[in-house]
């Protein structure tokens, strides 16, 4: 009974492929957020979106932009602190990486709405903002899933 107990225990088999998701998670964020921001905030762009006047102007771009940053930063200390409690195998981390990627999904898609709303021209979904919702479905349906049935996620995160 003790073989099979350390067979399905510690970092080991599908794991060890969270493991890399949760590695590659803030590194992805130390790439893509730098050039999402600098062309957001450079001189031009974000005066035009938030001088009354312009015609980029609305009302609701500085609030969202900093709901943005605000969310993402978040989102980002996160991804450091699930490193952490993934390789201390504390016991919080199955619950933590669930509520990371589920939020994950929830504000791509509402931060597409909103744009929407403002800009109604634009589609809802452009390709980028299709391919990061697709990319972050995609994690949340196969490892949340896992995260709460594995007997291994359950024996390892034990601390």
């Amino acid at each position: 009974m003790s073989e099979l107990k350390n067979d399905v225990e510690g970092l080991k088999g599908w794991l060890l492929i969270v493991g890399m998701v949760v590695l590659f998670t803030p590194l992805r964020a130390l790439f893509t957020f730098p050039a999402m921001y600098m062309d957001l905030f450079d001189s031009t762009g974000w005066a035009a979106m938030t001088t009354p006047g312009n015609g980029a102007y609305h009302s609701a771009w500085k609030p969202l932009v900093f709901t943005e940053v605000a969310f993402n930063g978040g989102m980002f200390v996160v991804s450091l602190l699930l490193i952490y409690l993934f390789f201390a195998k504390k016991r919080g981390f199955p619950m933590l990486f669930i509520v990371l990627h589920v939020t994950d999904v929830l504000l791509t898609a509402c931060q597409s709405m909103i744009i929407h709303l403002i800009l109604p021209a634009e589609p809802l979904f452009d390709l980028e903002t299709g391919t990061e919702l697709v990319r972050s479905l995609l994690v949340a349906l196969i490892w949340v899933p896992y995260l709460l049935v594995s007997e291994r996620v359950e024996r390892t995160f034990v601390e």
